[in-house]
């Protein structure tokens, strides 16, 4: 009975301590998702595609995304829950009633670890003598700890989630049709316009996927509008700015330096997005038959982005896409 009480105990202080690890790591590493955070993050996520690519529902898809930040939330404050329920029950009498002084039953522990890490303490069901007097206040201290962490992320979340959108509106507004607006680009003024106005906008975008790494979970909130979503968005302003960067004319493309700058930056951005999908598994017919790029993109060439390195790298943006349900 002694060692089934001691596994039990040793359980629910691996299940504390695990939880606190997990919110830790998502919250302030930076470096992307806890382990348990990410895998049942990308396993819901990937599920729903899998229901939208059926059902075609970008609804579903854009109530998907808020309900995976709370159910992180949830996630961890039920795993801490539970981690301390079995280190109060694991040794019988160590909470009890404060006016009968019985011993408290399974449920009744069960309310104990409820109201101890909320903080609300009603003091009906209290810990018996010290060490458990001392767990009882670090399991209020681990619940408060926890509560805060999940206030911050969510609040922090939710401003990036929006910037997400501001950018890919911010980079549709620009392009357009992208056939359209290459048949524009027939002028040195139309051009540097567009290449700066357009850059401009693409280095924000590429700034922005490196909170993929920091709050993984942004990348699930779908638009349910395709001139919001900002993987499309970015997909087709790098077609023009790669267009731009080999112009026909060559007395209108940008220096070379600017070119080589573009290239390093849209590099940044695929390894950004390797925090999300992982690995990029995609046929060259699917990339082109999803997402075509502007007639004539792939008939230019330059020394300083070659088609093929640029192919290489539109592969990841087309994923991206997929990935956020287009």
């Amino acid at each position: 009975m002694a060692v089934l009480s001691i596994f039990e105990a040793l359980l629910g202080a691996l299940l504390i301590v695990f939880t606190l690890c997990d919110a830790l790591l998502t919250i302030l590493s930076l470096q992307g998702g806890g382990p348990a955070t990410s895998f049942i993050t990308q396993l819901l996520w990937r599920g729903l595609l899998k229901i939208h690519r059926g059902f075609s529902s970008h609804r579903l898809l854009a109530l998907s995304g808020p309900a995976l930040m709370v159910l992180i939330v949830v996630f961890w404050y039920v795993t801490l829950y539970l981690g301390w329920f079995l280190v109060f029950h694991a040794f019988r009498g160590v909470v009890f009633d404060s006016t009968s002084l019985a011993s408290a039953s399974d449920l009744q522990t069960l309310y104990f670890t409820g109201v101890t890490i909320s903080g609300l303490g009603y003091g009906d069901f209290i810990a018996r003598e010290f060490p458990w007097t001392l767990y009882s206040t670090l399991a209020v201290s681990t619940g408060t700890l926890l509560t805060s962490l999940g206030l911050s992320y969510i609040i922090t979340v939710v401003p990036v989630a929006l910037q997400k959108k501001q950018i890919a509106y911010q980079l549709n507004a620009l392009v357009g049709d992208p056939d359209e607006l290459i048949r524009q680009l027939d002028s040195e003024d139309n051009v540097a316009f567009i290449w700066n106005q357009l850059f401009s906008a693409q280095v924000d975008g590429a700034n922005f996927s490196t909170k993929y790494g920091a709050y993984p979970v942004v990348a699930y909130f779908h638009s349910m509008q395709i001139n919001s979503a900002f993987p499309v968005a970015y997909l087709k302003s790098s077609d023009i700015l790669f267009y731009i960067a080999n112009h026909p004319v060559k007395a209108f493309r940008p220096p070379s330096t600017a070119i080589k700058t573009l290239h390093n930056m849209t590099i940044l951005h695929t390894r950004n997005l390797q925090h999300v999908i992982g690995k990029c598994e995609l046929d060259d017919d699917t990339q082109h038959s999803r997402f075509e790029y502007p007639i004539g993109l792939e008939e230019i060439q330059s020394d300083a982005f070659p088609w093929e390195d640029f192919l290489k790298l539109r592969r990841w943006l087309v994923a991206h896409c997929l990935y956020d349900g287009w």
